[in-house]
């Protein structure tokens, strides 16, 4: 799961730390209300293959090919129509900052940089606007510096002539993208762009890692494979999803190869599922490049099928072992309930399931369909104090050895049965 979006899919500005709100309790169900039950014994296999077998599946690499390979096989073998969708990723100059467990997006102002994938760690420096008495101090620090009250080209140069490490100059109001700050002439200090939110959540941290990064001309690809729905010419359609690629030398047995498994496994299921509605099950390349691959393909939808879309289902981190993500949440972009939420809520009542948790956060596929205006959500583990993910999130310790079972299952159940709630309607 990336914690950073494209610029197409910047919808949710709100990042881990959103509060929640319980959606409902356990209650008797019946054998009839009952979905098929999710195998996680076999979605752990899914897990192993794709983390272990093949390994980190980086947005163009030969490996994320080859995981694309096996996922199609494995959806063609249940009898689906499957396509691959490819997409090009033309120019992409951008970056991040790691600091504490979160990763923030950035907009880079530095071809060179990027061109080069420079890496850089420091303090970081509360840099108020960039005035000289307030990057004074900045020296071998990342100053992080508020938008407003003077230009951005002097901000920069204060700061450059501070001897300041990096600047980063972050939105002084919400908006959906970070600003993309121009160096002025004769400036050499790295300089890159940061949304409000991100920019007073990184002033938080004590010591931020930027990585800048090149993703020029990279070709993704997306799984698509459908089940028909009967007896109905315009069908309505849900949409169950996760991604499969990763970031660069992490495995992604927890992100996100548990939530491709929890796809899989539910596609097989899906020939026991109510057909009143056609189900996209979708693979998506190139999450981890700002939900590139489903912001690619839900701009391909008709105004016809986004009309007849009544719920995307999205699966990103659902089977870490850190003890500390003890709750399973439904995330949405606005915090708010929805159609998929609404499915989930009356899936665990009838299901006698563990009681989600509603929250609110803007990344991951999903947000590609709520901007489109279709009913969205996301299952992850998170800490229910922190909403964090675990520590070894986007590092190589993303491995096997983090999966629990206990967790997988729980979560692919859940999902499982919502989709049949969402059937039966």
């Amino acid at each position: 799961m990336k914690l950073i979006l494209m610029a197409a899919a910047l919808a949710g500005s709100v990042i881990w730390g959103a509060s929640a709100e319980q959606l409902n309790e356990k209650q008797p169900l019946s054998v009839s209300e009952m979905a098929p039950l999710f195998d996680e014994e076999h979605a752990y296999e899914t897990i192993h293959e794709l983390s272990e077998v093949i390994g980190p599946r980086e947005t163009g690499t030969e490996k994320e090919k080859e995981a694309a390979s096996y996922i199609s096989k494995r959806l063609q073998d249940e009898g689906l129509t499957v396509r691959i969708q490819p997409f090009h990723v033309k120019t992409y100059f951008t970056g991040s900052v790691m600091a504490g467990d979160h990763e923030y997006p950035i907009r880079s102002a530095d071809k060179n940089f990027v061109e080069d994938e420079e890496k850089i760690e420091a303090a970081v420096f509360d840099g108020g606007y960039g005035l000289n008495l307030e990057v004074k101090e900045a020296k071998g620090k990342i100053a992080v510096i508020r938008e407003g009250k003077i230009s951005v080209s002097q901000k920069i140069k204060n700061a450059q002539d501070a001897g300041a490490k990096a600047v980063i100059i972050y939105n002084r109001k919400t908006k959906s993208l970070a600003i993309r700050p121009v160096k002025p002439k004769h400036t050499t200090i790295p300089t890159a762009g940061m949304k409000k939110e991100d920019g007073e959540a990184l002033l938080k941290e004590k010591q931020a890692v930027i990585q800048f990064k090149n993703y020029q001309n990279r070709t993704s690809q997306n799984i698509i494979a459908t089940r028909k729905a009967q007896h109905t010419k315009h069908p309505d359609i849900l949409y169950v999803t996760a991604h499969y690629d990763t970031v660069k030398g992490a495995p992604g047995a927890d992100d996100n190869a548990s939530g491709t498994s929890a796809v899989l496994e539910m596609s097989k299921q899906s020939k026991d599922l109510p057909k009143n509605k056609e189900i996209r099950f979708i693979l998506f390349g190139a999450e981890e490049l700002w939900s590139a691959g489903s912001s690619y393909y839900v701009s391909t939808l008709t105004s016809d099928e986004i009309k007849h879309s009544r719920a995307n289902f999205n699966a990103d981190m659902i089977a870490t072992d850190w003890k500390e993500a003890s709750q399973m949440y439904i995330t949405t972009p606005d915090g708010k309930k929805n159609a998929s939420v609404n499915y989930a809520v009356n899936a665990a009542r009838k299901a006698q399931l563990e009681a989600p948790r509603l929250t609110q956060l803007g990344y991951s596929d999903h947000v590609s369909f709520y901007e489109a205006g279709i009913p969205s959500a996301n299952w992850i583990w998170l800490s229910p104090d922190t909403q964090e993910p675990g520590s070894w999130y986007h590092t190589e310790n993303d491995n096997i050895t983090h999966i629990s079972k206990d967790r997988l299952k729980e979560a692919g159940q859940l999902l499982l049965s919502a989709v049949k709630e969402a059937n039966i309607e």
